[in-house]
């Protein structure tokens, strides 16, 4: 079994990045030879990746034309797959299934199209035509979550094609370190999507709340196209106890030095965040976005789900963890208890099985 993953850049450090990687790793552990071709990029991956995966990386990208940037891009790519006798190609991101549609048609080999987002969100000009495509003639199409396999379901009722395999937590488990420690943690690209501007408008109530013991502070990891407009909101409204602290070096270790995760998303893919933050103990607030946060927290019970986009509602829950160390700690103690479905052994054999399943082994 030969299978490889199609990717826009295997050497950025996203959620999307880290996935594949543990899953290559986690096949070619299984026996199985994977590789990855990289759209853009060279190099190597950011994350570890096992020596026996594989990596092209595309020469195409820095082609201005569109139309003769994709078809030289298609042509690199069948020649990558009969060179190397893949038999699964998987485009990681449901739009880049439109570069593998043509091999789709002519047969050349199985193609599997891996959304990472919803089937609400378009990251991508032509994603909305990559899975209607896809729904219709891939041989697989597999979403990130029990919702959003639902929604694919609704829009494409023909489609036979459907699955959903869970992202994989990439970290450790281990217990809530520091509960008594005045820190909330945010950890994203700073982009629209993530609503990091709506995370500092409820930061900037909760500092007005004179009942907030003084020491706390938030801090949020990312970089991103959003930066200065977010350094100038928290300048205009004075905050003195939130700062942009970059790209996380070792986010498992700021995460452990934490009391509570904030995600403040208009929309997700699925959220492995916090996931992250679930696997070092962490009670997590987060808006109740689509598609995820419902899936992963269990209001009230290992964290809160605030509506989306409120505001208020988001500084109200935010402050009453921040003020009881002791719900906290009973948030904590059942932070981990969903965990197991999002083991990487767990995830890796679903794919395993995918992938015999296409070729009619096992």
């Amino acid at each position: 079994m030969k299978v490889c993953f199609l990717i826009a850049d295997i050497t950025s450090r996203g959620g999307t990045e880290r996935v594949t990687t543990i899953i290559a790793n986690g096949l070619v552990e299984k026996g199985l030879e994977a590789g990855i071709i990289s759209c853009r990029g060279k190099g190597s991956s950011f994350f570890f990746l096992n020596e026996n995966v594989k990596t092209h990386f595309l020469s195409a990208e820095d082609i201005k034309n569109p139309i003769k940037r994709k078809f030289s891009n298609v042509s690199a790519i069948k020649k990558c797959v009969e060179q190397n006798h893949y038999d699964v190609l998987v485009a990681v991101d449901i739009y880049l299934y439109l570069y593998l549609f043509p091999l789709q048609m002519k047969r050349k080999c199985k193609c599997v199209a891996w959304d990472h987002f919803n089937y609400y969100i378009s990251s991508h000009r032509g994603a909305k035509l990559a899975k209607i495509l896809a729904a219709k003639y891939a041989d697989k199409v597999v979403v990130l979550g029990k919702n959003d396999l639902q929604n694919y379901r609704s829009h494409f009722k023909r489609a036979k094609n459907l699955t959903c395999i869970y992202n994989p937590v990439a970290f450790q488990k281990t217990e809530y370190k520091n509960p008594h420690v005045h820190r909330v943690i945010a950890a994203g690209n700073l982009t629209e999507a993530k609503g990091f501007d709506l995370l500092i408008d409820a930061w900037n109530l909760i500092e007005k709340n004179k009942k907030l013991e003084q020491d706390w502070k938030l801090d949020i990891f990312g970089n991103g196209e959003q930066k200065e407009m977010l350094q100038s909101k928290i300048r205009g409204y004075g905050l003195k106890r939130v700062t942009l602290k970059g790209y996380a070096n070792n986010l498992e270790a700021e995460l452990m030095n934490s009391a509570v995760f904030v995600l403040s998303s208009r929309h997700e893919g699925f959220v492995l965040a916090l996931l992250e933050a679930q696997a070092k103990g962490l009670p997590c607030v987060s808006f109740n976005c689509k598609e995820s946060p419902a899936e992963i927290i269990d209001d009230g019970v290992n964290g809160f789900l605030v509506e989306e986009g409120n505001i208020e509602q988001l500084a109200e829950k935010m402050g009453i963890l921040m003020n009881d160390s002791a719900l906290r700690i009973k948030f904590a103690s059942e932070s981990q208890k969903d965990l197991g479905r999002f083991e990487p052994e767990r995830v890796i054999e679903q794919w395993e099985t995918l992938l015999y399943q296409l070729l009619g082994g096992r």
